[in-house]
C-alpha cells in the first residue's frame, strides 16, 4: 500500500498514479507517460520504520520530461530544502520508464537547525 501526505494529512492509494487522481494532480503537459523523471520527497513512517510516506505537496513529487531539468531540481532541493524542514526527509530522483521506476539518486536531508547544533 502506498502512503502519501497531502495538505498535512496522510492518505492511502494503490500507487502514486491513483494518489495523483485522488488529489487532482495531473501529469504536467508535455510529459510522455511512458518515460519521465520525478523528484520525490519521502517522510518517515513510524509504523514501517522507513521513509515511506511520499510528500505530494510542493516541492514534493515534481515531474520532468528531461533528466537535466530533474537533476537541477534535485540539486537545488538538496541545497535549499534543509532550511525549510523540521524533520529529516529522503530526497529521490527517479526515472519512470515503461511502468518501471529506477532510483537514480537519493539523499537523506536533515533540518538545518539540527546540522548546526554542536
Amino acid at each position: 500500500m502506498y502512503k502519501y501526505r497531502f495538505k498535512n494529512k496522510v492518505y492511502f492509494a494503490t500507487g502514486f498514479h491513483e494518489a495523483r487522481k485522488q488529489t487532482g494532480l495531473a501529469l504536467p503537459k508535455g510529459i510522455n507517460p511512458i518515460d519521465y523523471f520525478i523528484v520525490r520527497i519521502w517522510s518517515w513512517d513510524e509504523v514501517m520504520k522507513d521513509y515511506s510516506i511520499e510528500v505530494l505537496d510542493a516541492p514534493g513529487h515534481q515531474v520532468f520530461k528531461d533528466y537535466d531539468d530533474a537533476l537541477t531540481c534535485f540539486i537545488a532541493l538538496k541545497i535549499d530544502y534543509p532550511v525549510k524542514i523540521a524533520e529529516e526527509v529522503k530526497l529521490e530522483l527517479t526515472q519512470h520508464h515503461r511502468g518501471r521506476a529506477s532510483i537514480l539518486q537519493s539523499r537523506i536531508l536533515f533540518p538545518a537547525a539540527l546540522a548546526k547544533e554542536p
